[in-house]
């Protein structure tokens, strides 16, 4: 998560965004993590999984990328480092495809 709000902060007031989606758990226990990590994206909650379903997902840590059109460009399970210089790059390249 820490890396996810770096990458936040480094497009901050682009036309970028994250939401994290949170799979069935209790939206205090979310809050308490979104405190303690001072994420400042948005985080909501999929208390019955549904969307989860919708989009396949079978494991956690799962990240989608979606263009600006709602695309799917991307996807990638597992724990990643997201603010390195490769996915800045990534995120540059699709913000200024519009």
């Amino acid at each position: 998560m820490p890396s996810l709000e770096s990458l936040n902060q480094s497009f901050k007031g682009e036309d970028f965004a994250i939401l994290s989606i949170d799979i069935e758990e209790p939206a205090d226990t979310v809050q308490k993590l979104v405190e303690q990590h001072g994420l400042t994206f948005e985080n909501l909650l999929d208390e019955k999984g549904e969307v989860s379903a919708l989009y396949g997902v079978r494991s956690t840590p799962m990240k989608f990328i979606i263009d600006s059109r709602g695309n799917l460009v991307g996807a990638a399970l597992g724990y990643r480092e997201w603010d390195n210089e490769d996915m800045k790059q990534l995120v540059r390249l699709l913000i200024d495809q519009d």
